[in-house]
């Protein structure tokens, strides 16, 4: 996006921009970071669930974990919080009522939740920068205590909302949506004809994945959006089948999780990129036979995932996914939901996970993210912070 946020406008029109999909029950926070020149330009969104428990543990226990959780996610100097909340209703003309005394005590409530979290940004140095709410079709700041609200379409319709809208960001209306679908069978059926075999041989495989590395790797570099019609010409038919052979065996899909991590000290860009398939698989077999390899893979690591990396190879594994063989295809959700999960995204790790669960009930990665999302726990490079309800 080109256009600089100008208004309170403008940033609540880019959120649901950022997300992919409009919150609900949700405390959104845009992080904001100070360049060397000093320009300050949000590159991050961090949503959790918040409700009125959460507002009140906030208030009970500090907002301590909140403020570790932003502290991790990007270098920040600055935040905007938004809380979308359809029970936070504005104040009323009317005279009072015993429904205007519970709005007001709700409003206060979640009034008092942020300016504890303002305290604690303020004592680490980050500057709250504005605090929102948006209820049903309005919102206004919280500071104002419900007076003063505007009609929710001045920010969809914002000239940076405009902007994203215009280069095809279309929001969606929950993050479940966002969950992408297979083919058809007879989609499917159709794909696969001229390919007598059904299954692709390993080391096949892995001679086909090592040729695209590099070509996926060079996408890495810059700051601009990937481009999906190139991510898309990627999946002809025999890269399609060589993901699936992939994904078929535990250790071949250990491996490829640690090379699309793009950081793993085993599998690194440069030791892939200089190795051809028959090398390839013997690295990949070496590694995926390793305990501490296995410590070493994103989101089980101490260290941060690099955003983009990790983007990269969720855009990838999206674009694979509708045209994967049905028996791995548990396992291509599964895998996009454990990288989801590493970058700390739980609500679409969940989605995705739930998604290989309704195909393989028992299926073991998806088991394995769905109850930790349940319970709250955080990859490891998080795990410093108390679990949240994300």
């Amino acid at each position: 996006m080109r256009t600089p946020a100008r208004s309170p406008e403008d940033i609540i029109g880019i959120v649901p921009h950022t997300l992919g999909y409009t919150p609900r029950r949700s405390l959104v926070a845009l992080i904001v970071g100070t360049g060397a020149g000093g320009s300050q330009t949000s590159s991050t969104t961090l949503r959790i669930d918040f409700d009125r428990e959460t507002a009140a543990q906030i208030i009970s226990e500090g907002g301590g974990w909140y403020a570790n959780l932003v502290s991790r996610a990007c270098a920040v100097t600055g935040i905007f919080l938004v809380v979308y909340d359809d029970d936070y209703e504005p104040v009323s003309d009317g005279d009072s009522d015993v429904g205007d005394e519970y709005a007001e005590v709700h409003r206060s409530l979640i009034r008092a939740a942020i300016d504890e979290l303002a305290l604690t940004f303020d004592a680490r140095g980050i500057d709250t920068l504005s605090a929102w709410w948006v209820s049903n079709d309005r919102f206004g700041r919280i500071d104002a205590d419900g007076y003063d609200s505007t009609p929710l379409i001045a920010a969809t319709t914002s000239a940076c909302a405009t902007e994203l809208v215009a280069g095809g960001s279309n929001p969606v209306g929950a993050p479940e949506e966002l969950v992408i679908a297979p083919v058809s069978a007879e989609a499917f059926a159709d794909s696969r004809r001229g390919r007598p075999q059904e299954w692709m041989d390993l080391g096949e495989a892995f001679a086909i994945f090592a040729e695209l590395y590099p070509r996926l790797n060079a996408m890495r570099a810059g700051e601009d959006p990937f481009d999906r019609d190139r991510l898309h010409a990627f999946m002809d038919l025999p890269t399609v089948m060589a993901l699936d052979a992939l994904l078929d065996e535990k250790w071949s899909r250990d491996a490829l999780e640690m090379i699309l991590s793009f950081d793993h000290p085993n599998l690194p860009p440069a030791r892939v990129v200089d190795a051809d398939g028959e090398r390839l698989r013997e690295l990949c077999w070496e590694t995926s036979r390793r305990a501490d390899a296995a410590r070493e893979i994103v989101g089980l690591s101490e260290r941060a995932p690099h955003p983009r990396d990790v983007l990269l190879s969720i855009s990838f594994l999206k674009e694979y996914l509708p045209l994967g063989h049905p028996r791995v295809r548990a396992t291509a959700y599964s895998v996009i939901a454990w990288f989801e999960w590493a970058l700390g995204g739980s609500t679409m790790a969940e989605n995705y996970a739930r998604a290989a669960l309704e195909l393989e009930p028992e299926h073991g990665l998806a088991s394995l993210i769905a109850e930790a999302v349940m319970m709250g726990f955080l990859p490891r490079w998080l795990m410093d912070t108390e679990a949240a309800p994300f």
